[in-house]
Protein backbone atom coordinates (compact mmCIF):
# COMPACT_ATOMS: atom_id res chain seq x y z
CA UNK A 1 0.00 0.00 0.00
CA UNK A 2 1.33 3.40 -0.97
CA UNK A 3 0.80 6.55 1.05
CA UNK A 4 -1.21 9.10 -0.88
CA UNK A 5 -0.12 12.60 -1.69
CA UNK A 6 -1.94 15.52 -0.09
CA UNK A 7 -5.63 14.56 0.27
CA UNK A 8 -8.14 16.24 -2.02
CA UNK A 9 -10.23 18.71 0.02
CA UNK A 10 -13.55 17.29 1.20
CA UNK A 11 -16.62 18.58 -0.62
CA UNK A 12 -20.22 18.72 0.54
CA UNK A 13 -22.72 17.09 -1.79
CA UNK A 14 -26.25 15.72 -1.98
CA UNK A 15 -26.48 11.95 -2.41
CA UNK A 16 -29.66 10.53 -3.95
CA UNK A 17 -29.48 7.60 -1.53
CA UNK A 18 -28.27 9.28 1.67
CA UNK A 19 -29.08 12.98 1.33
CA UNK A 20 -26.66 15.79 2.29
CA UNK A 21 -23.21 14.44 3.08
CA UNK A 22 -19.55 15.24 3.18
CA UNK A 23 -17.77 13.96 0.10
CA UNK A 24 -15.04 11.39 -0.40
CA UNK A 25 -12.91 10.41 -3.39
CA UNK A 26 -12.27 6.98 -4.88
CA UNK A 27 -11.52 5.65 -8.34
CA UNK A 28 -14.43 4.56 -10.53
CA UNK A 29 -13.14 0.97 -10.50
CA UNK A 30 -13.71 0.70 -6.73
CA UNK A 31 -17.10 2.32 -7.11
CA UNK A 32 -18.10 -0.24 -9.74
CA UNK A 33 -16.49 -3.25 -8.01
CA UNK A 34 -15.59 -2.57 -4.37
CA UNK A 35 -14.63 -6.19 -3.62
CA UNK A 36 -10.96 -5.80 -4.45
CA UNK A 37 -7.81 -4.42 -2.83
CA UNK A 38 -8.10 -0.78 -1.75
CA UNK A 39 -5.03 1.46 -1.72
CA UNK A 40 -5.49 4.22 0.83
CA UNK A 41 -4.16 5.56 4.08
CA UNK A 42 -5.81 4.44 7.33
CA UNK A 43 -8.70 6.69 8.35
CA UNK A 44 -8.12 9.52 10.81
CA UNK A 45 -10.41 11.87 12.71
CA UNK A 46 -9.53 14.60 10.21
CA UNK A 47 -9.89 12.32 7.17
CA UNK A 48 -12.34 9.49 7.99
CA UNK A 49 -12.66 8.54 4.30
CA UNK A 50 -9.15 8.79 2.81
CA UNK A 51 -8.73 8.97 -0.97
CA UNK A 52 -8.73 5.41 -2.33
CA UNK A 53 -7.97 3.57 -5.56
CA UNK A 54 -7.59 0.04 -6.92
CA UNK A 55 -4.59 -2.08 -7.98
CA UNK A 56 -4.72 -0.83 -11.58
CA UNK A 57 -4.70 2.79 -10.44
CA UNK A 58 -1.91 2.02 -7.98
CA UNK A 59 0.24 0.92 -10.90
CA UNK A 60 -0.48 4.24 -12.61
CA UNK A 61 0.49 6.07 -9.43
CA UNK A 62 3.76 4.14 -9.11
CA UNK A 63 4.69 4.75 -12.73
CA UNK A 64 4.60 8.52 -12.18
CA UNK A 65 5.41 8.62 -8.48
CA UNK A 66 2.50 11.00 -7.99
CA UNK A 67 -0.92 11.92 -9.29
CA UNK A 68 -0.64 14.34 -12.20
CA UNK A 69 -2.36 15.34 -15.43
CA UNK A 70 -1.01 12.25 -17.18
CA UNK A 71 -2.50 9.61 -14.90
CA UNK A 72 -5.42 11.29 -13.12
CA UNK A 73 -7.68 10.95 -16.15
CA UNK A 74 -6.97 7.22 -16.38
CA UNK A 75 -7.78 6.75 -12.70
CA UNK A 76 -11.17 8.43 -13.18
CA UNK A 77 -11.48 9.63 -9.59
CA UNK A 78 -15.10 10.08 -8.49
CA UNK A 79 -16.68 12.17 -5.75
CA UNK A 80 -19.14 10.16 -3.64
CA UNK A 81 -20.87 10.67 -0.33
CA UNK A 82 -19.15 9.28 2.74
CA UNK A 83 -21.97 6.79 3.37
CA UNK A 84 -21.53 5.36 -0.14
CA UNK A 85 -17.77 5.25 0.47
CA UNK A 86 -18.24 3.42 3.77
CA UNK A 87 -20.61 0.88 2.21
CA UNK A 88 -18.15 0.17 -0.60
CA UNK A 89 -15.24 -0.07 1.82
CA UNK A 90 -17.16 -2.52 4.01
CA UNK A 91 -17.83 -4.75 1.00
CA UNK A 92 -14.08 -5.03 0.38
CA UNK A 93 -13.77 -7.28 3.45
CA UNK A 94 -14.46 -10.14 1.01
CA UNK A 95 -11.47 -9.21 -1.19
CA UNK A 96 -9.35 -12.31 -0.61
CA UNK A 97 -8.53 -14.94 -3.21
CA UNK A 98 -9.01 -18.64 -2.44
CA UNK A 99 -5.44 -19.14 -1.24
CA UNK A 100 -5.56 -16.19 1.14
CA UNK A 101 -9.03 -17.18 2.35
CA UNK A 102 -7.74 -20.65 3.21
CA UNK A 103 -4.79 -19.16 5.08
CA UNK A 104 -7.16 -16.78 6.90
CA UNK A 105 -9.40 -19.66 8.01
CA UNK A 106 -6.37 -21.60 9.24
CA UNK A 107 -5.06 -18.55 11.11
CA UNK A 108 -8.41 -17.85 12.75
CA UNK A 109 -8.75 -21.50 13.80
CA UNK A 110 -5.30 -21.74 15.35
CA UNK A 111 -5.60 -18.37 17.09
CA UNK A 112 -9.08 -19.15 18.42
CA UNK A 113 -7.87 -22.43 19.90
CA UNK A 114 -4.92 -20.65 21.51
CA UNK A 115 -7.26 -18.00 22.91
CA UNK A 116 -9.47 -20.69 24.45
CA UNK A 117 -6.42 -21.99 26.31
CA UNK A 118 -5.49 -18.49 27.47
CA UNK A 119 -9.04 -17.80 28.65
CA UNK A 120 -9.10 -21.03 30.65
CA UNK A 121 -5.84 -20.07 32.37
CA UNK A 122 -7.24 -16.65 33.25
CA UNK A 123 -10.38 -18.18 34.68
CA UNK A 124 -8.38 -20.59 36.81
CA UNK A 125 -5.86 -18.01 38.02
CA UNK A 126 -8.05 -14.94 38.47
CA UNK A 127 -11.71 -16.02 38.37
CA UNK A 128 -12.68 -12.95 36.39
CA UNK A 129 -16.32 -13.97 36.03
CA UNK A 130 -16.70 -14.35 39.81
CA UNK A 131 -16.26 -10.67 40.64
CA UNK A 132 -19.25 -8.40 41.20
CA UNK A 133 -18.25 -5.70 38.75
CA UNK A 134 -15.68 -4.44 36.30
CA UNK A 135 -14.58 -0.91 35.49
CA UNK A 136 -12.29 0.22 32.70
CA UNK A 137 -10.44 3.51 32.60
CA UNK A 138 -9.17 4.78 29.27
CA UNK A 139 -6.78 7.33 30.78
CA UNK A 140 -4.84 4.62 32.62
CA UNK A 141 -5.66 1.89 30.07
CA UNK A 142 -6.69 -0.49 32.83
CA UNK A 143 -9.55 -2.85 33.60
CA UNK A 144 -10.35 -3.45 37.27
CA UNK A 145 -12.43 -6.30 38.70
CA UNK A 146 -13.84 -5.78 42.19
CA UNK A 147 -16.24 -7.20 44.76
CA UNK A 148 -17.80 -5.38 47.67
CA UNK A 149 -16.20 -2.18 46.47
CA UNK A 150 -12.72 -3.68 46.85
CA UNK A 151 -10.47 -4.06 43.75
CA UNK A 152 -9.26 -7.64 43.34
CA UNK A 153 -7.69 -7.90 39.87
CA UNK A 154 -6.26 -5.28 37.50
CA UNK A 155 -5.20 -5.70 33.87
CA UNK A 156 -3.60 -3.41 31.34
CA UNK A 157 -5.83 -3.26 28.27
CA UNK A 158 -5.72 -2.52 24.59
CA UNK A 159 -9.12 -1.89 23.02
CA UNK A 160 -9.66 -4.23 20.07
CA UNK A 161 -12.98 -3.11 18.64
CA UNK A 162 -16.71 -3.23 19.13
CA UNK A 163 -19.84 -4.91 17.82
CA UNK A 164 -22.94 -2.74 17.34
CA UNK A 165 -26.19 -4.69 17.56
CA UNK A 166 -28.37 -2.11 15.79
CA UNK A 167 -26.19 -1.95 12.66
CA UNK A 168 -24.74 -5.46 12.91
CA UNK A 169 -21.24 -4.17 12.31
CA UNK A 170 -17.73 -4.60 13.66
CA UNK A 171 -15.61 -1.48 14.11
CA UNK A 172 -11.89 -1.65 14.80
CA UNK A 173 -10.62 0.47 17.68
CA UNK A 174 -8.05 2.11 15.38
CA UNK A 175 -11.00 3.50 13.41
CA UNK A 176 -12.88 4.75 16.48
CA UNK A 177 -11.71 8.31 17.04
CA UNK A 178 -13.64 8.80 20.28
CA UNK A 179 -11.11 6.58 22.10
CA UNK A 180 -8.09 7.88 23.97
CA UNK A 181 -4.62 7.14 22.58
CA UNK A 182 -3.76 5.18 25.73
CA UNK A 183 -6.07 2.30 24.75
CA UNK A 184 -5.14 2.09 21.05
CA UNK A 185 -1.37 2.36 21.18
CA UNK A 186 -0.63 -1.18 19.95
CA UNK A 187 -3.58 -2.13 17.76
CA UNK A 188 -1.96 -0.76 14.59
CA UNK A 189 0.29 -3.84 14.68
CA UNK A 190 -2.78 -5.97 13.98
CA UNK A 191 -3.73 -3.86 10.97
CA UNK A 192 -0.15 -4.17 9.69
CA UNK A 193 -0.33 -7.95 10.15
CA UNK A 194 -3.44 -7.87 7.97
CA UNK A 195 -1.70 -5.80 5.30
CA UNK A 196 1.33 -8.09 5.29
CA UNK A 197 -0.79 -11.21 4.80
CA UNK A 198 -3.66 -9.85 2.70
CA UNK A 199 -6.19 -10.47 5.49
CA UNK A 200 -8.94 -7.97 4.61
CA UNK A 201 -10.93 -8.43 7.86
CA UNK A 202 -7.98 -6.96 9.77
CA UNK A 203 -7.67 -3.96 7.44
CA UNK A 204 -11.23 -2.84 6.64
CA UNK A 205 -12.25 -0.30 9.34
CA UNK A 206 -15.91 -1.34 9.69
CA UNK A 207 -17.94 -4.18 8.19
CA UNK A 208 -20.97 -6.41 8.69
CA UNK A 209 -20.20 -8.89 11.46
CA UNK A 210 -21.59 -10.64 14.53
CA UNK A 211 -20.25 -11.71 17.91
CA UNK A 212 -18.77 -14.91 16.47
CA UNK A 213 -16.74 -12.81 14.02
CA UNK A 214 -15.67 -10.56 16.89
CA UNK A 215 -14.34 -13.47 18.95
CA UNK A 216 -12.44 -14.77 15.91
CA UNK A 217 -10.85 -11.36 15.40
CA UNK A 218 -10.06 -11.14 19.11
CA UNK A 219 -8.20 -14.44 18.89
CA UNK A 220 -5.99 -13.10 16.10
CA UNK A 221 -5.38 -9.90 18.07
CA UNK A 222 -4.37 -11.88 21.15
CA UNK A 223 -1.87 -13.78 19.01
CA UNK A 224 -0.37 -10.69 17.34
CA UNK A 225 -0.16 -8.67 20.57
CA UNK A 226 0.80 -11.67 22.70
CA UNK A 227 -2.03 -10.84 25.08
CA UNK A 228 -2.87 -12.98 28.10
CA UNK A 229 -6.52 -13.05 27.11
CA UNK A 230 -9.56 -11.08 26.00
CA UNK A 231 -12.46 -9.52 27.87
CA UNK A 232 -15.84 -8.78 26.31
CA UNK A 233 -17.61 -5.89 28.03
CA UNK A 234 -21.30 -5.16 27.34
CA UNK A 235 -22.17 -1.69 26.05
CA UNK A 236 -25.47 0.10 25.43
CA UNK A 237 -25.49 -1.20 21.86
CA UNK A 238 -23.42 -4.39 21.84
CA UNK A 239 -19.98 -5.34 23.13
CA UNK A 240 -16.52 -3.87 23.49
CA UNK A 241 -13.58 -6.28 23.17
CA UNK A 242 -10.33 -5.66 25.05
CA UNK A 243 -6.99 -7.47 25.00
CA UNK A 244 -5.62 -8.13 28.49
CA UNK A 245 -1.95 -7.71 29.32
CA UNK A 246 -0.07 -7.47 32.58
CA UNK A 247 -2.94 -8.90 34.60
CA UNK A 248 -2.29 -9.04 38.36
CA UNK A 249 -4.04 -9.47 41.68
CA UNK A 250 -4.39 -6.47 43.95
CA UNK A 251 -2.50 -7.09 47.16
Amino acid sequence: MTDTTEPIPSTELHCDAHGPSAGAYLCSHLLQQPVQTWHCNPPTAEEPCPDAWCDACERLFLQEGEWNEKNEGQADIRLVCQRCYDDARAASVQAMDDEVKALWVDTVTVCHQALATRQARLTEAYGLSTHERFDYDQASATLTFSSGGVPAVVADVEFIGSIANTSGTWRWSWANFSLLPQVVGRISAVRQYGLDNGFAPLVVPQWKADVVDAWELAGVVAYVLEAQGVYRAPTDNGYLFMALMGIRKVA
